[in-house]
């Protein structure tokens, strides 16, 4: 029994309206500049309210009813130095972030305080990739750190232990533990975070980096409120962060899309989960009716571009580069975008010179680490793919792809062993794709591991399209492990497949030739003399089918004379 969608009454409407003000608003003031952007996207992404009615059109007095006494102490040191956080906050606006930190050195209030050690991070983030900068490329270490964190880190114990409960000092603190790797900290203070401010996009996407399996996604969800669009939204980002594609993400996506029905931002959410599913042809029409409606948007467009890769959609790709050049051509998207369309003309140096300088604007630009590591395997340079999969990995250890290619890069150096940790990390990663599985069984047969070489191509069919290939290679693993009746059941299969997909296929013709050998064995010569008349009877003229089919004919004669 179906049951009609509850759409969201307006009080609630005009309650996500008000948050997402109010974010806005906070986050301008802090120099929160993507959080703001989202926040105002998804405003206008939401059906247009009629304001007369809304309930919070005397919100001032009623917030101020609402205040703590220490939010009280906090709003009037706020208003005393409300000159020293004009001065710093402008020179934050021009990116003079060590002055912006030390203007606001002695100020007392959380939004001077946050802005004064927000700059000091971004300080010190800067001067991070600086260093990183001189020594980019495939033999860098990666070990060089944000030397301000350990400051930061001290002032913000302080305060926090004292009391404060400012939304935003639980989020760079939060911030702050995820570079050290604290990320079970790191979560609780998230989690403090977006439940004083739900709609405070940047601490969700925090919450999600720290979320490095599907049990920890599921274990995380409890704690947060089941009924709230933003954890709706959450859940939805978050799994496809983690690959996981399936009903329960759409239901949750349809549900926020209820409330924000133009939300750009959810119509791209939508098209990365097709992505993710493999359905490039949706994924593509989608990003196409995005950018029609937003042509200046590169967020994501880098995706757009790996799916014209993959369809090969030569013209496209090269209009697509064009346009982001246009918008920026300092983006790293726009890097990323140039790099896939030369690799596409297999330009594979020039794509590496791209993709190098996408990493140069952002060394943690995970897309750019991984096709650089693809360009690497097809000019034959193994150990600076190795390396480029390595730092993929470092930035994002959830990216299944990087873990893919070195699992990809050792089979080609004969280095099984380590291959084969890599797939299982793969598998892990992405346990319903079948081009992980199939990987996995073809390692453990090199390493003549064959019993676990069966399971994993058992597990590549396991949900996905019936692939001839593998089916092929364990009807030979099971006559190699003298199992010839389940071989026969596999080889079956195989011919069953290629007569319900229509084509012949060369595995379908060894499926063929092994059953006849099997029936001649059994004395089934009829039934050899069919799958052996189907072999003939191809395209193929096969020399050893032809001397099959003559012993055949001779045990059927000496069969008659016997008689």
């Amino acid at each position: 029994m179906t049951t009609e969608p509850v759409f969201p009454e307006e009080p609630v409407l005009y309650e996500f309206q008000h948050g997402l003000k109010q974010i806005i608003k906070e986050c301008m003031e802090r120099g929160l500049c993507y959080a703001s952007r989202w926040a105002a996207e998804m405003l206008n992404g939401m059906k247009p309210l009629d304001l007369d009615g809304a309930p919070f059109s005397s919100t001032p007095a009623r917030d101020c009813a609402e205040l703590s006494a220490s939010d009280v102490t906090d709003a009037l040191l706020e208003r005393q130095e409300e000159s020293k956080y004009f001065l710093g906050k402008s020179y934050f606006d021009c990116k003079e972030f060590e002055r912006a930190a030390y203007a606001l050195k002695d100020c007392k209030s959380s939004k001077c305080v946050f802005v004064a050690l927000y700059s000091k991070y971004l300080v010190g983030e800067k001067r991070r990739d600086e260093e990183n900068d001189e020594q980019l490329g495939v033999n860098d270490s990666a070990v060089i750190v944000n030397r301000e964190l350990s400051a930061i880190a001290e002032t913000l114990n302080a305060l926090l232990n004292n009391g404060n409960n400012d939304p935003y000092l639980l989020y760079l603190q939060g911030v702050i533990l995820r570079q050290r790797k604290q990320l079970e900290h790191a979560i609780t203070y998230f989690l403090k975070c977006v439940s004083l401010r739900p709609f405070f996009w940047s601490a969700w996407q925090e919450l999600s980096a720290c979320l490095d399996s599907v049990e920890t996604l599921t274990a995380t969800m409890k704690l947060l409120p089941s009924d709230h669009i933003m954890t709706r939204i959450f859940f939805v980002f978050a799994s496809h962060e983690l690959h996981q594609v399936n009903s329960v993400v759409y239901e949750q996506l349809e549900e926020a899309e209820r409330v924000f029905p133009s939300s750009v931002y959810l119509t791209t959410q939508r098209a990365l989960l097709a992505y993710d599913a493999r359905d490039f042809d949706e994924a593509e029409e989608m990003f196409e009716d995005i950018l029609k409606n937003d042509p200046y948007r590169l967020d994501d467009m880098d995706t757009y571009s790996n799916i014209l890769f993959v369809m090969e959609r030569k013209s496209k790709l090269g209009f697509l580069a064009q346009v982001s050049s246009a918008v920026d051509r300092f983006r790293p998207e726009t890097c990323s975008i140039i790099g896939n369309y030369y690799s596409l003309l297999s330009e594979h140096e020039n794509a590496v010179t791209y993709f190098r300088r996408a990493l140069q604007l952002n060394r943690n630009y995970l897309a750019a680490w991984t096709l650089m590591g693809h360009e690497y395997v097809e000019l034959k340079n193994t150990h600076a793919a190795i390396e480029a999969y390595r730092h993929a990995v470092d930035v994002n250890r959830k990216d299944y792809r990087a873990w893919y290619g070195l699992g990809q890069t050792y089979e080609v150096l004969d280095m099984h062993f380590y291959a084969l940790y890599y797939f299982q990390r793969a598998t892990a990663l992405r346990p319903y794709d079948q081009r992980m599985w199939q990987a996995l069984g073809n390692c453990y047969e090199k390493i003549q591991r064959p019993q676990e070489a069966i399971k994993s191509y058992k597990r590549a069919l396991l949900g996905s399209p019936i692939n001839v290939s593998i089916l092929l290679r364990l009807g030979h693993l099971y006559e190699e492990q003298k199992d010839l009746y389940s071989a026969c059941l596999m080889f079956k299969q195989c011919i069953k497949a290629e007569e319900e997909g229509g084509e012949t296929s060369p595995e379908s013709i060894k499926a063929r030739m092994w059953l006849a050998k099997w029936e001649l064995d059994q004395g089934n010569y009829k039934q050899a003399e069919v799958y052996l008349s189907d072999v003939l009877n191809g395209d193929l003229e096969l020399e050893e089918a032809k001397a099959l089919m003559r012993e055949l004919r001779s045990h059927i004669e000496h069969k008659k004379d016997s008689r």
